[in-house]
């Protein structure tokens, strides 16, 4: 009966996680995560450990063109890579909320415009601005030739959605945040955030540091232009946070090697 109890409990967890990778990535999986109820929100513990992936996907990508290209070319390959494997998801969302800042002059017209699947000139400065620091920042981290380094931006950024989603409350009836906000486990999400934060401070820990100031600097951007506007949060308002705090722990990492 613990046996079988056990296996039900190993086959969950790792359902979880597969449902976080198939969800913040465009990753292929051999083996697709039998979905249930509630699975998207309990999936939200493992987001950090996804951005994890992530992270040393980007390194290893990076790590082996360094071999044939100049660490420039290498920048705009990582940073390729890492846009990539997460299918721009959350660059659509930044898009939509630079659109919304910048045609939203009170909260329903703001949420209206983030609906709006065509592209302004919020969308396109917003995006541009974010990977123009990026792979600014991205040149600067390989220039010197630290690349434990990169798996600390998409690893905190994540860290800080599983947060928000716990505390922000959705602003929409139905969509993204609604199944996220459902089932979650905030425990596992202290669990999870409290190992990650843990192997980040033993890589650096004067960079964990710097990266989790990066990440409050973000958060109180994303407050002040988009949530306590609409008063909470919606699919795309996670997106500009997730790129948001990934732009500012570069530039913080950079900071930190001065």
């Amino acid at each position: 009966m613990v046996s079988a109890r056990l296996a039900q409990l190993a086959v969950t967890v790792i359902n979880e996680f597969l449902q976080a990778i198939q969800f913040l990535t465009r990753l292929r999986l051999a083996r697709q995560p039998e979905y249930t109820a509630g699975m998207a929100g309990a999936a939200v513990s493992w987001y950090a450990p996804t951005g994890l992936i992530i992270g040393v996907l980007m390194v290893l990508a990076g790590w082996i063109c360094s071999f044939l290209v100049p660490p420039f070319l290498v920048s705009a390959i990582v940073l390729g890579v890492w846009v990539a494997i997460t299918g721009a998801l959350h660059l659509d969302g930044l898009g939509d909320c630079g659109d919304a800042w910048m045609g939203g002059h009170n909260p329903e017209r703001m949420l209206e415009i983030m609906k709006d699947t065509s592209c302004g000139i919020g969308a396109i400065v917003a995006v541009a601005l974010v990977l123009l620091l990026k792979f600014s920042a991205l040149t600067l981290l390989i220039g010197q030739g630290d690349w434990s380094l990169l798996i600390f931006a998409p690893v905190l950024a994540r860290i800080s959605l599983s947060l928000v989603i716990h505390y922000v409350p959705y602003r929409r009836a139905e969509g993204l945040g609604s199944s996220l906000q459902a089932n979650l486990n905030f425990n596992a999400i202290v669990i999870s955030s409290l190992l990650m934060s843990l192997l980040l401070s033993l890589i650096s820990f004067q960079a964990f540091v710097y990266g989790v100031f990066a990440c409050g600097i973000a958060w109180l951007i994303i407050y002040r232009f988009f949530v306590k506007p609409i008063r909470g949060a919606t699919g795309d308002v996670y997106g500009a946070l997730v790129e948001v705090t990934e732009t500012l722990v570069l530039v913080g990492l950079v900071a930190s090697l001065n």
